[in-house]
């Protein structure tokens, strides 16, 4: 396995993310299978392995979206499965009480079982997910990625207000590369990526939703928020958050002038019987990113401390 697909836990990146308050501070003026009622979030969990989560007060979802994994280098998604199961329960996370969902794909010829926790809290508008590729089929298999996020079009980050008044904010590969801003979506053509963690604020609305990244005991965290232009008005198309490794960043660094045969497509193997996990990543919808920034930074000291 190449040295560069582990990535050791990145302590001081986590408050750095809070330390993003500051800069915003000064510059921004399916089928319903289950919900959490008790949670500051409304969150669903469809019969296809689809979630979503908005704010309880609010009548639509920030995130529409599905899980999925490359896999021998093909995608699979949740919705592809011909089913999957659903368990609802009551546990205690990070912050405390939450509602918890165990999401179980399975039935696809030929491919293994996609699997995900998703916990709803009950003291503060935070959810959790943690996803996991299960090798059922009898034979090895390798994994490139697990997406947490798979969102397009509308269910990708709608914030209530006009897209042209998304302004977004993410965390970078290194500590000043590229350098952390704030920026309007129209300032973006094609992607606005981050690893680790980004907040996308909208100004009409006061909205936000936030992803980060809770855990980098194996894989990066890549964010990358798709943005498309229609009559010149920027709009968001999509949406993924993927546990992967370091090629797609090293490609545009270390990796820029090297030769083919150096740009390879890092992968896991995962043995018959055998599973393999996700990075845990945190999503809260707020009308308050500063006090967003502020847990989450709070979450990764506490992580890391014990």
């Amino acid at each position: 396995m190449s040295k560069h697909y582990i990535e050791a836990p990145r302590v001081g990146k986590g408050w750095r993310c809070a330390g993003m308050a500051a800069l915003l501070v000064g510059s921004l003026p399916c089928m319903r299978v289950s919900d959490a009622q008790a949670s500051p979030l409304r969150v669903t969990v469809g019969a296809r392995g689809v979630y979503s989560i908005g704010g309880s007060a609010e009548t639509h979802s920030a995130l529409v979206a599905a899980v999925a994994a490359e896999i021998d280098g093909r995608w699979v998604r949740t919705t592809d499965y011909p089913r999957c199961g659903i368990e609802r329960s009551q546990t205690h996370g990070y912050l405390g009480l939450a509602a918890q969902w165990q999401v179980t794909c399975s039935g696809l010829q030929g491919r293994p079982d996609l699997t995900y926790r998703l916990r709803a809290y009950e003291s503060e508008p935070f959810a959790d997910i943690r996803a996991e590729v299960v090798n059922s089929t009898g034979r090895p298999i390798s994994v490139q990625a697990l997406r947490l996020v798979a969102a397009s079009g509308l269910q990708a980050a709608s914030l209530g207000g006009s897209a042209a008044a998304d302004r977004v904010l993410s965390d970078s590969f290194s500590e000043d590369r590229p350098a952390m801003r704030i920026h309007d979506l129209g300032q973006f053509h094609g992607m606005a990526r981050a690893v680790g963690s980004q907040l996308i604020y909208n100004r009409d609305s006061r909205a936000s939703l936030f992803i980060g990244a809770l855990t980098s005991a194996r894989f990066l965290t890549i964010l990358r928020l798709e943005v498309s232009s229609a009559a010149g008005a920027p709009a968001i198309a999509g949406y993924q958050v993927d546990s992967t490794g370091t090629t797609e960043l090293e490609e545009e660094n270390s990796l820029a002038d090297s030769p083919a045969a150096d740009r390879i497509a890092l992968s896991l193997p995962v043995a018959p019987g055998e599973r393999l996990g996700s990075e845990t990543l945190a999503l809260s919808v707020s009308h308050d990113y500063h006090r967003q920034l502020q847990t989450y930074g709070g979450l990764i000291r506490r992580i890391h401390r014990t």
